[in-house]
């Protein structure tokens, strides 16, 4: 029997989930029909999937193959927002200090835009509800370049600490064992 219920219909498929899916399609350079050869299936297939009204889920393994085809994020760091969390792309080991250089100088523009933006929001004594979304966006992008370059010092200018194995289960040696010791 078929649940009909517009909350449970909400839940199943929140609107910010179908918002991040369509904004990674979007970010295709051929939108829908990109998206459609990728997943071996028709435009309408994905359309009947996103309606608000349809009984049809947009399956978590298509999300993940448009991701990988348009080389972002955006439903993984949808979710993680909606959890409470935020996102932190891995960091490639094969780093120096000219990387963490950069992702320094990148976390700095960041630092700015945030402040660029709460000046210029806060002007007229109220933050609208699109400002304040911006915002939220600014600081979101902040946090997550402020992580990955504690992740790059980490893995360059750490020393392991005692009794970590010399590789993890990642392949990646030395990727997850690396912490820095007072």
């Amino acid at each position: 029997m078929k649940n009909q219920d517009p909350k449970w219909q909400a839940e199943k498929q929140p609107v910010w989930l179908v918002a991040a899916i369509k904004k990674t399609i979007t970010s295709l350079p051929g939108g829908y029909a990109e998206a459609a050869e990728w997943l071996g299936v028709t435009q309408n297939a994905i359309f009947n999937r996103l309606r608000t009204d349809g009984d049809q889920i947009f399956p978590i393994g298509w999300v993940m193959v448009l991701e990988k085809a348009a080389s972002n994020a955006y439903v993984t760091d949808a979710w993680s927002r909606e959890r409470g969390g935020y996102h932190v792309p891995f960091v490639e080991v094969d780093t120096d200090n000219e990387e963490i250089g950069i992702k320094l100088a990148e976390l700095v523009g960041r630092l700015g835009d945030l402040v660029n933006a709460y000046r210029q929001y806060i002007t007229d004594g109220v933050v609208s509800q699109q400002e304040w979304h911006d915002l939220n966006d600014i600081a979101y992008a902040f946090r997550v370049t402020l992580m990955q370059f504690l992740t790059l010092v980490s893995r360059v200018y750490c020393e392991p600490e005692k009794g970590d194995a010399p590789v993890c289960g990642t392949g990646a040696s030395g990727a997850l064992t690396k912490h820095c010791v007072e």
